[in-house]
């Protein structure tokens, strides 16, 4: 058979290779050529744009933000098209998966690959995304292969987009690098240099996919000023002019607890402002290929410039007003990049005076910070939008003060939005069997449209995918059709990751939620409550903490899980390498969950020291056998994740 090119970019030749390899793989009996000569009556595959085939393009406001895929074969002949390159490639992937093809994880052995006959394979669809925004933004401790799979991951399973926040992620990659919690990996002393290649290799894949690349975030402000954000805490040099342009806060010009990352500038001095839009400028000049950069303003609260300026107008109108001048310098330059900027901290509340003069240049985000248990709805908070006092931040939680926040807003921007969410950055830690965060997830996807947010960016660590990937393909799926169902999805989900013995791995999973019960384990911890000793009235204590009943019942985990452990390890050893895969993972995760039963209860039994001593312990075992399950798990923010629980 031949697979025919209708343009050769770079994504739509990765597609043809992407559909040459898995038919190969699919049915050893066929040979598959690329653009090779056609002979009477063999089958051909032509991969191109909507427009490339005539094809209509309703529906498709941007072709850099709208996918819709336009599948139609029969006996392996037709076409694949889509709105933009990286809408083929998920094309070819949903052709694929109409033949039984599976990517349940990222990895060689996270994909199932059926053996079958493809002579006869007939496939329709035409379906646009229902979320024009899904995707991950970089998180956690994550080495270059971590997030390389997970790029190449996305768009099998329908997602889109990836963000690399900071100028180069040094913080996130080095915690992998220098093995910040593991007992028994020492530091690999890479150089910073070795980081940024890494940085400029993944951009240079996120394009090769086709998929929407996003840059910066938090650590733009500061830049400019020679001050280059790495990890918080470490001790940073701070020109005369950096200190000029940084905050003042509490009578002092400097960094705002010892982190670029938390640092305000100065935003009333037209200096400042220029600089840091000038550096902007030419940092997207340098890198045309970027599509969306996000222009944020510091992390953590309670750190907004005090000087006598900076008080006469609210952060909010400095912000837009640092916006309309960067798209003013963008406009100047020719570059048409868009600008995504965030309802965060103190931009929650609109600006009073200033307007954003070119809509069209932007895309509106926000951190949202849910309590337990809140779901998206459509509700509104009653009193509307509470009084702001400068540098003493108090927000209750709730999706209902978001909206209430974003209807604020929209007398300044009316236009596309999406959400940061942080399903997978340390909350799945509070569900060992990721069941119950599932159906939480699909709940909330599904109904995402009655909100009027356009998708969700899932920040988060990269390394999720223990036990399974279930939450993660959810993530990817629902929002592309958000008319799936959720359990069949589910029960597809296990059989395509365990295969015969699928209902022993999903019994299994179920089991531990329930016994671990993901709503006495969750924390609420505010993601704007950073290490600076800033007041938060948002934390809330696990139920968990001086729970007897419930420390009961957890303690049962060693004895509940002894009959599937031998059960594991036999289906470790055979079948196909992905269910076997998925088996391995289980069979350490039995042993993972005894240790969190002995941390647990130990806080059930308000005995912080012994839950501290058990932590010690579980990370003891987890250092150890990281080498066979780091792709999936990450241990800094598990670290992390339980410290905050016990010591709350």
């Amino acid at each position: 058979m031949i697979i025919k090119l209708l343009n050769n970019c770079e994504t739509l030749c990765y597609a043809a290779d992407e559909l040459k390899k898995y038919l190969g793989m699919i049915d050893d009996t066929i040979d598959v050529n690329i653009d090779g000569m056609e002979k009477e009556g063999e089958s051909v595959i032509t991969l191109g744009l909507l427009s490339d085939f005539g094809l209509s393009c309703d529906g498709v406001d941007d072709p850099m933000i709208d996918d819709v895929i336009d599948v139609n074969i029969k006996n392996l002949s037709g076409y694949i098209a889509g709105s933009n390159a990286r809408s083929v490639l998920m094309g070819v992937y949903n052709l694929l998966k109409s033949v039984g093809c599976r990517w349940v994880r990222p990895g060689e052995k996270g994909e199932y690959i059926p053996k079958s006959s493809v002579s006869s394979l007939s496939f329709n669809m035409r379906k646009k995304a229902d979320n024009p925004f899904r995707g991950e933004c970089i998180e956690g401790a994550v080495s270059f292969e971590h997030v390389r799979d997970t790029v190449i991951w996305l768009p099998k399973v329908n997602m889109n987009m990836f963000m690399i926040e900071q100028i180069v992620p040094f913080n996130y990659m080095s915690r992998w690098y220098k093995h910040t919690v593991n007992t028994k990996l020492v530091d690999e002393n890479l150089p910073y240099e070795k980081y940024c290649e890494y940085c400029l290799e993944l951009e240079h894949l996120i394009k090769k996919l086709g998929l929407q690349l996003h840059v910066m975030g938090h650590g733009a402000l500061n830049e400019p000023f020679g001050v280059r954000h790495m990890i918080s805490g470490m001790e940073y040099e701070i020109s005369e002019e950096a200190e000029r342009a940084f905050a003042l806060v509490k009578g002092k010009r400097g960094l705002y607890g010892r982190s670029p990352f938390f640092t305000h500038v100065c935003m009333s001095q037209k200096w400042v402002r220029e600089k840091i839009v000038t550096w902007l400028a030419d940092y997207l000049e340098s890198k045309p290929y970027i599509d969306f950069l996000h222009f944020w303003l510091a992390d953590n609260t309670n750190n907004q410039c005090e000087c006598e300026d900076c008080v006469k107008e609210h952060p909010s109108d400095f912000y837009v007003m640092m916006l309309n001048e960067l798209d003013a310098e963008l406009e100047k330059r020719g570059n048409d990049a868009k600008i995504v900027f965030i309802m965060y901290v103190d931009t929650l509340w609109p600006p009073v005076k200033e307007r954003l003069n070119n809509p069209s240049r932007f895309i509106l985000t926000t951190a949202t910070t849910r309590a337990k248990g809140d779901k998206y709805s459509a509700k509104r908070r009653e009193g509307g939008i509470p009084e702001w006092t400068r540098n003493d931040f108090k927000v209750p939680l709730g999706f209902d003060m978001t909206l209430t926040f974003v209807d604020g807003w929209k007398k300044v921007f009316d236009g596309p939005k999406f959400i940061y969410e942080y399903y997978m950055y340390t909350q799945h830690f509070s569900d060992p069997g990721y069941m119950q965060l599932s159906r939480s997830i699909a709940e909330d996807l599904k109904s995402l449209d009655e909100t009027g947010f356009d998708g969700v960016m899932s920040d988060q660590t990269q390394r999720s995918f223990f036990p399974t990937g279930l939450p993660m393909s959810i993530i990817g799926e629902f929002q592309f059709d958000r008319a799936l169902d959720t359990e069949v999805f589910i029960d597809q989900y296990f059989k395509d990751a365990f295969g015969a013995d699928h209902t022993s791995a999903r019994e299994y999973l179920e089991m531990i939620t329930d016994i671990f019960d993901p709503s006495s384990l969750g924390a609420t911890i505010s993601v704007v409550s950073q290490d600076t000793g800033a007041a938060d009235a948002n934390k809330k204590r696990a139920g968990i903490f001086g729970n007897a009943e419930k420390g009961r019942i957890i303690k049962t985990v060693p004895e509940a899980v002894a009959p599937y452990e031998a059960k594991f390890l036999e289906n470790a050893e055979k079948g196909d390498i992905c269910h076997r895969e998925s088996f391995r993972l289980l069979a350490y995760h039995c042993e993972y969950c005894k240790h969190l039963s002995r941390i647990y209860s130990a806080l059930a039994e308000s005995d912080r020291a012994e839950a501290n001593r058990a932590l010690a312990s579980a990370i003891e075992y987890l250092s150890e056998i990281e080498s066979e399950i780091h792709p999936y798990f990450d241990l800094v923010l598990f670290a992390q994740y339980t410290r905050q629980v016990i010591n709350l």
